[in-house]
């Protein structure tokens, strides 16, 4: 989602090198620093306290006495609690596990396996921008975001197709399955978006790229779909790999091999920086990430603020704390849609504000969440975009009471005389479903009876076996499917 308001850094004022810098700047960020992370502090302190319960050389005595020493008894002690964990560090270390998935130009590929006439032709989807284009039309300089005139400017022959939306999240579904059966730490980071953590399966594969390539041979035979592979010790290294030579790129950066694979790239490669950092940064000379390397933690923080200057010095070399995290309970729900040609019909955007609002109560009641606070987005023809949240009342799931406040942000937000082209809600603040501060309250108790039976019947039946007055007029414009109405973007839960 396109973010609204743009971070531009400040200008580091004062004379500067060729590189743009202080020449006191290009002290190396080395000294004085620890560049290692804290798993890793965290081995070298359990070696440590490992060499602490060594025992001594024998040097006379017998060895029943030196059996007895409390020394010996504290490594016994030691052995069967510390060990495990020791050792997965230690292969976790040597072998580059974490794995990064891709699906080579999604939205495209899924229509050229739908459709084999498309295979081999430059492909476009979306509706009046590029959402996906196939990378016969990508070699040819069209890009992600790019308007239709533009691209078919560049790219004449070009086959623009709307959309099958319908079918993305079940290739995607159908891509996990697959990543599911190597190991079971996968994380779905987006549509096409996946993290595989293989720490600890040394011994299941011993041929680690073997393994790797056979995986990517068994997502394209089973599910016609490309993907680039690219492994390292760390998510953003590994994401960067990936994404280095597709289509069907395969890359893996061993422990060690960090910086000097990183050196040579582009500023731009680097999870975090965007156009406007990137653009800030070569003002002053830096173009690789060879280059921001030199700069100093204290100078990056200076100048783009105290968390994305923290996260682009540690970027800059390999590292990388986030772990690869299983499926859980969401801390946000998501529901959005964008509208072709975009829309003032007040009406019909009423429905879909309805439609989403229920979606949203149905995955809060699933997950047994009450959301505190309520976020509306729109964004118009002319890319215009308006965002609001406010705090509800009390916790709630119930749709009604999410439509009321949706309702009431939408009035607020749609101020301008042009069409709308993207309208979604969100929700945050979760917290447990707390039913007791209700009980008392006949209004909330027959609304969440009703809700209870409603969710019973759609989970028998599929969610359009019940449809608020307002989802019944929008089957005029939208496809149905057991899931609920086919709508031009996919619904997210974070």
């Amino acid at each position: 989602m396109d973010a609204c308001v743009e971070n531009a850094a400040p200008p580091m004022s004062g004379s500067r090198g060729p590189q743009g810098l202080k020449p006191n700047d290009l002290v190396s960020p080395m000294s004085g620093l620890k560049l290692r992370p804290p798993k890793e502090e965290e081995h070298f302190d359990q070696q440590d306290e490992a060499s602490r319960f060594t025992s001594p050389p024998l040097s006379g005595g017998s060895p029943a006495a030196v059996s007895a020493t409390p020394a010996a008894d504290e490594k016994r002690s030691w052995f069967p609690t510390r060990w495990l964990g020791l050792g997965k560090t230690r292969a976790a270390e040597k072998t580059p596990h974490i794995v990064h998935v891709d699906v080579d130009a999604f939205f495209a590929s899924v229509e050229q396996v739908l459709n084999p006439k498309l295979r081999g032709k430059p492909v476009l989807v979306g509706r009046g921008v590029v959402a996906s284009a196939s990378y016969e039309a990508k070699f040819r300089g069209v890009k992600t975001a790019m308007s239709f005139r533009d691209a078919l400017r560049i790219c004449p022959k070009a086959i623009v197709v709307p959309g099958q939306y319908e079918h993305y999240a079940d290739f995607a579904e159908r891509v996990r399955r697959i990543l599911e059966t190597y190991t079971p730490a996968v994380e779905t980071a987006a549509l096409d978006d996946f993290y595989l953590d293989f720490a600890g399966t040394e011994r299941l594969y011993p041929d680690y790229e073997a393994m790797l390539k056979r995986l990517q041979a068994e997502i394209l035979g089973k599910t016609g779909l490309s993907v680039s592979v690219g492994a390292a010790r760390t998510k953003v290294v590994a994401s960067i790999a990936s994404r280095l030579e597709r289509p069907r790129g395969f890359r893996i950066v061993n422990p060690g091999e960090e910086e000097l694979f990183l050196a040579p790239l582009p500023v731009e490669k680097l999870h975090g920086i965007g156009h406007v950092h990137a653009a800030a940064l070569a003002e002053r000379g830096v173009a690789t990430i060879g280059q921001l390397r030199l700069i100093p933690k204290p100078v990056l923080i200076a100048a783009f603020g105290e968390a994305v200057g923290q996260q682009i010095w540690e970027r800059a070399r390999g590292l990388d704390g986030r772990e690869v995290l299983l499926p859980s309970t969401p801390k946000s729900v998501s529901r959005e849609t964008t509208i072709e040609g975009g829309t003032i019909d007040t009406e019909f955007l009423g429905g879909l504000l309805e439609y989403l609002s229920e979606r949203i109560g149905g995955t809060l009641r699933e997950y047994g969440k009450q959301a505190c606070t309520l976020g509306v987005r729109l964004r118009y023809v002319d890319h215009f975009s308006a965002h609001q949240t406010i705090r509800l009342e009390r916790a709630t799931n119930d749709e009604r009471e999410l439509l009321a406040a949706a309702r009431e942000l939408f009035t607020k937000l749609f101020t301008r005389r042009v069409a709308i082209r993207h309208v979604g809600i969100s929700v945050m603040n979760l917290e447990m479903d707390r039913r007791q501060n209700e009980l008392f309250d006949t209004d909330a108790n027959r609304r969440w009876y009703l809700n209870r039976e409603v969710d019973r019947v759609r989970g028998r039946y599929g969610w359009n076996a019940v449809f608020y007055g307002k989802g019944l007029e929008l089957r005029e414009h939208y496809a149905t499917k057991p899931t609920g109405l086919v709508l031009s973007t996919p619904c997210l839960s974070r």
